[in-house]
């Protein structure tokens, strides 16, 4: 095993060393889709062609800190021209498991995630430090945790980093490990103009999950994100689409608990003619 290093500053060295065991784990068990993939895994290496070296694993808590905390400054300070952008950082994620130890010993943990430079300040809303970071040959498609940072940015609702990843060609229809495209992570209010970013982009309006067949109307009449199903069904959303359990967008939105004057602004933007009084009775 090869032992790298990487000096960030006078007062602290980085440390850049994957063991074999995370190495084969990054290289084999992680993995994201690209458009067009019809099935093939292909790993996450591949989305890391950008970077001049293998990608490395950091794990200075001063590097981490100005990520985590959109430290531009220091971000510029710590990530050179001749940085390697592409570090790997494993974070504690937020599910417990299960883990077994020497002489049959279980022990219950945080599950470990791998994330990226680029997914930390995406999924933060850290748009100057993203940008920053592209600008330094960041490799936009790279999925060392099983999803890219258009999904990060996606989820948490920030459009400016979605649109900056976007622009820097990030793939719109990538699947993510768990089956996930960009477009099914919008389930909030505030991600109204990531839609908007990924359907001019490219984004199918009618892709599904993997597991449960959601569409992305499906996720936005759950939600009772009203907005996001006009801009949806002006897209050309499928109001008849069944997921995997036979609901249609409109028995999605039934089946949920939201307020009654969402329900009926729901209903009427998802029913082709007069809401179904069977319809109602069996899901609201």
């Amino acid at each position: 095993m090869m032992d790298c290093t990487f000096s960030f500053s006078s007062v602290t060295l980085c440390s850049l060393q994957l063991d074999k065991e995370k190495l084969d784990r990054w290289k084999y068990s992680r993995h994201v889709r690209p458009r067009h993939s019809e099935g093939n895994l292909n790993p996450v290496g591949q989305g890391c062609q950008n970077s001049r070296t293998e990608p490395l694993e950091c794990r200075d808590l001063l590097v981490q800190n100005a990520l985590f905390t959109g430290d531009l400054e220091m971000v510029q300070k710590y990530f050179t021209k001749d940085a390697a952008i592409n570090l790997i950082i494993e974070t504690k994620g937020d599910e417990l498991r299960w883990t077994s130890r020497k002489f049959g010993l279980w022990s219950l943990t945080y599950e470990q995630e791998l994330t990226t430079p680029l997914h930390i300040t995406a999924s933060r809303g850290y748009a100057d430090c993203l940008r920053f970071l592209l600008l330094r040959g960041a490799s936009v498609n790279f999925a060392p945790g099983g999803k890219t940072a258009l999904h990060e940015a996606c989820a948490a609702a920030s459009t400016d980093c979605a649109s900056l990843l976007l622009s820097f060609g990030a793939d719109p229809e990538a699947v993510s490990e768990d089956g996930y495209k960009p477009l099914h992570l919008c389930k909030s209010p505030g991600s109204i103009e990531c839609v908007r970013q990924l359907l001019q982009h490219g984004a199918s309006v009618n892709s599904r999950t993997e597991e449960e067949e959601d569409t992305a109307l499906h996720v936005a009449a759950r939600h009772g994100l009203t907005d996001h199903v006009q801009l949806l069904l002006r897209h050309g959303a499928e109001l008849e689409a069944k997921n995997e359990e036979g609901q249609t967008p409109l028995n999605a939105a039934c089946a949920q608990p939201h307020q009654p004057r969402d329900v009926e602004r729901n209903l009427l933007k998802l029913s082709p003619g007069p809401c179904s009084p069977v319809g109602l009775s069996c899901f609201c």
